[in-house]
């Protein structure tokens, strides 16, 4: 007898009458919630693959990839096929619940199917992103400890056969090519003779783990988040709603820019709920005039990016010519869009970007620019989507704090994380009285928006005052010569800490202006103590895999520098 759940009369609940068991009813942003915003959404728990084919099997033929580079398209009927297929040969290859299946690639169809018949087998996603070195992908390996298949696409296909000498994995399938290697399978050859037949497996969407997203690994070794099925649906259908009822009204005719890294945290996310939509996935190599076109093109509803694309789409030559009547909201999330890039894009399009707030441990999401806000505010991340509660508190007792005090921003819902993999001790540091500590420095205004002020580990200590590494890069920003700007606290033998600021120059400033002059413009500009004592021009600002400023190479890159002048 079949252990398969029938989900077809599925349903998800939204309750406008009883607020969210999550959410302390006096928080002063929910005085501004309209009637036909929910106030807490419910349904029984489902595995998230079974959720996407549920969606999947009510808009059939409607096209649910539409992959460019290739001109490839994909239906909602050919997303249940693969994905079956997938899952019925990864299960012929013994992968079975409790496993770990790996996958390294760009965004592509082929990963929404390996994702979903990865799910099926009653095995763990492991997104891996394509942009790692070596070492970070062999500590995921090593640390996930049983990864039974690995999908990689062709590009990145010398980084996993090199990964694969330092730790064993038995089977790697090859994306984007019919060019065979040795000791892989192809993709095609992969599912070629399998029947479109999902395993028969039962989970436990509560309790089971859907994916295993790994930490950018900024302040250390990439730590594995655990998702459940339960706590990633929550996540996404609460930011899909946090805009009222209306999300509905879009559902089989919309068009999504999938340009957002699949196999990052948002991006993650922000799939699952494209295709609660059915919409059409268009996807790309990221590039600013292409995604100009699309928005033009395919009369996109909503852009979402994060701040280096939409700085890269303002600097483009073509912005200001681009056709944005059909753009409803645009949405940035997973660094602070700098408040110039902001009144720019104002300026050109006729709105300002809502910025949203999450983390991989709150499964991608925790607040957005609700659209029932009295306005948006750019230097704000919104309030809390649905069934999600936050607080700001004195990090070193967790005590609440007064308005507007700045504090460590805390959050709870059922989108926070099962835990870190393997790691109990980290785990509960992170995870209070079912409190999840972000270790972001923020505050909240009287209407209950909130503010990220910086990291805690980004504040520098400067003679006793405390200064938000982003408050100075976003008024470094506004120096015409000043293409971009990363923050850091670097030892001082004199005061302990200093403020440094590394400088990227706009092309045309070029050998045009120095160091000092950028200080004493500094000096102008900013309070006595949070102007850059240091400043150095580099040519690029390191960044992590997502796009956020790399800190810690910054630190270590003036740790190299002293040592190099201490030779």
């Amino acid at each position: 007898m079949s252990s398969i759940k029938d989900y077809s009369d599925w349903k998800i609940n939204l309750d406008f009458e009883n607020e969210s068991p999550y959410v302390n009813p006096n928080r002063p942003w929910l005085k501004f919630r309209e009637p036909d915003v929910p106030k807490s959404i419910k349904f029984d728990p489902i595995p998230i693959h079974e959720f996407i084919k549920w969606i999947a099997r009510q808009y059939l033929n409607n096209v649910c990839v539409y992959y460019k580079p290739t001109d490839k398209k994909y239906t909602y009927r050919e997303l249940i096929y693969y994905s079956d297929k997938v899952g019925n040969a990864l299960s012929n290859l013994g992968v079975k619940r409790g496993d770990s299946v790996a996958i390294m690639s760009e965004n592509c169809a082929e990963f929404i199917f390996c994702c979903i018949g990865i799910m099926e087998t009653g095995a763990t996603v492991i997104p891996v992103n394509p942009l790692l070195k070596e070492s970070d992908v062999t500590h995921i390996v090593r640390e996930a400890g049983n990864v039974k298949a690995f999908f990689v696409h062709k590009n990145n296909f010398r980084t996993v056969k090199r990964v694969r000498k330092q730790v064993n994995f038995e089977n790697v399938i090859l994306i984007g090519t019919e060019e065979e290697k040795i000791n892989t399978t192809l993709f095609s050859e992969f599912i070629k003779d399998v029947r479109p037949t999902p395993p028969d497996v039962e989970i436990d969407p509560v309790n089971d783990i859907a994916a295993l997203m790994f930490t950018g690994g900024t302040t250390g070794l990439p730590k594995g988040v655990i998702w459940t099925h339960d706590g990633l649906l929550h996540s996404c259908i609460s930011l899909a709603y946090a805009s009222g009822d209306t999300y509905e009204e879009n559902v089989g005719n919309y068009v999504n820019l999938s340009i957002l890294p699949l196999c990052h945290a948002m991006g993650f996310g922000i799939l699952i709920i494209a295709l609660y939509l059915a919409a059409m996935l268009v996807m790309f190599p990221f590039n600013p005039s292409d995604v100009l076109k699309g928005i033009e093109y395919y009369h996109v509803k909503l852009f979402v990016g994060v701040p280096v694309m939409y700085q890269m789409i303002i600097n483009s030559p073509e912005f200001t010519e681009t056709d944005f009547s059909s753009l409803e909201s645009a949405g940035s999330g997973s660094a602070a869009l700098a408040p110039e890039f902001n009144k720019k894009w104002e300026k050109v399009v006729g709105f300002k970007v809502g910025q949203g707030y999450g983390l991989t441990e709150s499964s991608a999401f925790a607040t957005s620019a609700a659209s029932w806000m009295p306005e948006i505010k750019p230097n704000s991340i919104g309030v809390p989507n649905i069934d999600t509660d936050v607080i700001i508190v004195n990090p070193d007792n967790l005590e609440e704090l007064k308005l507007g005090e700045i504090g460590e921003l805390i959050v709870k819902g059922p989108n926070v994380m099962r835990g870190y993999w393997k790691n109990p001790e980290a785990t509960k540091e992170d995870i209070v009285n079912g409190w999840l500590r972000t270790g972001d420095l923020a505050r909240m205004d009287k209407d209950g928006y909130f503010y990220i002020e910086g990291r805690t580990k980004d504040m520098v200590k400067y003679k006793g005052y405390k200064v938000m590494a982003r408050e100075v890069e976003e008024s470094l920003v506004k120096h015409p010569a000043v293409l971009e700007a990363g923050v850091v606290g670097v030892p001082d033998p004199n005061i302990g800490e200093t403020i440094k600021a590394y400088i990227v120059i706009k092309p045309e400033y070029k050998d045009k202006i120095t160091e000092r002059e950028i200080i004493e413009w500094s000096k102008e500009n900013l309070a006595g103590y949070k102007y850059p004592r240091q400043v150095e021009i580099i040519n690029v600002l390191p960044r992590t895999a997502v796009g956020k400023i790399f800190r810690r190479k910054l630190r270590e890159k003036q740790s190299k520098n002293k040592r190099n002048r201490n030779l």
